[in-house]
């Protein structure tokens, strides 16, 4: 059947969903209620039985639609049968109703034109760094605990007052909608909180997502004693160990900053890469606009 643009007030929801949970090895990017927090507006391109898609995210700026990456997603993914996938008809799709593209994708529909990025997964069998287990040691000296805990607010709070205006996008808007979207994802039962504590006072942790194939990192921060006595690394490991016992994939979220992903590494991450493009087939005003824009504010 033919690929088309389908707008989300059009989207069959549950097939669209089921979609994203057959698919396999891909992340919570697409899922209706992932984008419906996190995306200004979005369609999607899919045809008539929903058997591939992929979703597309866009803004509004003056009058232009921008297919862009929101923040909280690292990359757009080709769902369902990627071997039968057309990827010239997605790339004509895509340039036909976007003049101006500022996103990543998994897979390289868009063609040659790009840049590479990497992200982090694990299936458990990565080796450990001997950093990792002297920083859990030190975690546990100094008195810190870690549990899953269906309190998640309370965790979000510390990574809120913790994260707030300290990162490039990291607005009361964006961290607004990031609560939302784990209010979604907890009425979909999708969504897992691992707390880290001292003497039962909460520090802080990491917030994922789970569904039958993997254990996805989502937020996590703790407060700054408990971060120099390994309280992420206690999170993050208590998050793994929940993957590796329900037999899951653990999707460090990635990170193009290279102490995370050495962090990551440190816990056996492995590199996998996607592709980021830029194309501005637009009005020339707008293109040098945008031009300034992403030179000043570029996306951390």
């Amino acid at each position: 059947m033919e690929l088309k643009i389908i707008h989300r007030k059009d989207l069959d929801n549950e097939r669209w969903d089921a979609l994203v949970a057959s698919s396999k090895e891909v992340s919570f990017f697409s899922y209706t209620w992932y984008l419906d927090a996190i995306a200004e507006n979005w369609c999607v391109i899919s045809n008539d039985s929903y058997s591939i898609g992929v979703a597309l995210p866009y803004t509004e700026r003056m009058g232009q639609q921008i297919l862009y990456t929101p923040i909280f997603v690292s990359y757009l993914e080709l769902l369902g049968d990627k071997a039968s996938a057309d990827f010239n008809k997605c790339q004509e799709l895509i340039l036909a109703n976007f003049k101006h593209i500022e996103v990543e994708f998994k897979e390289s529909i868009l063609g040659p034109n790009y840049e590479v990025f990497v992200s982090q997964l694990s299936d458990g069998t990565g080796k450990r760094k001997s950093q990792v287990n002297r920083m859990l040691n030190k975690a546990r000296r100094f008195g810190l605990e870690v549990k899953h805990s269906s309190d998640w607010k309370s965790v979000f709070e510390i990574i809120r007052s913790e994260l707030n205006n300290k990162f490039s996008g990291m607005s009361y808007t964006s961290l607004k909608r990031l609560a939302d979207m784990y209010l979604q994802a907890n009425n979909e039962g999708r969504l897992l909180s691992f707390e880290v504590s001292k003497d039962g006072v909460i520090q802080g942790g990491v917030i994922c997502f789970i569904d039958e194939a993997q254990i996805f990192y989502s937020k996590g921060a703790v407060l700054e004693e408990a971060r120099n006595n390994g309280g992420m690394y206690l999170a993050i490991d208590a998050a793994i160990s929940s993957a590796r016992e329900k037999e899951l994939l653990f999707d460090f979220g990635g990170s193009r900053v290279e102490g995370v992903r050495r962090f990551n590494h440190n816990f056996g991450g492995e590199d996998f890469e996607y592709y980021s493009y830029r194309i501005n087939n637009g009005l020339f005003w707008f293109k040098w606009l945008r031009a300034i824009k992403n030179k000043w504010f570029k996306k951390s």
